[in-house]
């Protein structure tokens, strides 16, 4: 075992603790979930100020790699945030093909909305 382990047993008795999920709290978890982190939340700035842009343009603009921006600009395809061009196919890979990203708004302003009413700003 090492350090990292011991403390944590000890901290916890052993047990895993158990994710915290206040009352009413249910219509809040996919809005911060999608919205709720920073490298999304800045993929969606740039796509909607860039509309039709492809992954290169996003990395170097944020400064990340593929392997940080490819997964969640497929969270945000398949949330239906983000639309590309060509549309990801289920089970079919687009290897090699250029795909074109641009924000869905009213999917975005849809979400937004609902992180809003979740939180009681509307």
């Amino acid at each position: 075992m090492d350090c990292w382990t011991d403390t944590w047993s000890a901290r916890h008795n052993g047990v895993m603790p158990r994710l915290a999920q206040p009352a009413g709290s249910e219509d809040a978890e996919e809005p911060i979930a999608l919205l709720g982190n920073l490298v999304k939340a800045a993929i969606l700035r740039y796509v909607r100020t860039n509309p039709d842009t492809t992954m290169k343009p996003i990395c170097d603009a944020l400064a990340l790699g593929a392997t940080t921006i490819h997964p969640r600009l497929v969270e945000l395809e398949t949330a239906g945030l983000v639309i590309a061009d060509p549309p990801m196919s289920e089970g079919q890979s687009r290897g090699g093909v250029w795909v074109r990203y641009r924000v869905n708004n009213e999917a975005v302003t849809d979400l937004y909305l609902r992180l809003g009413a979740a939180i009681g700003e509307f």
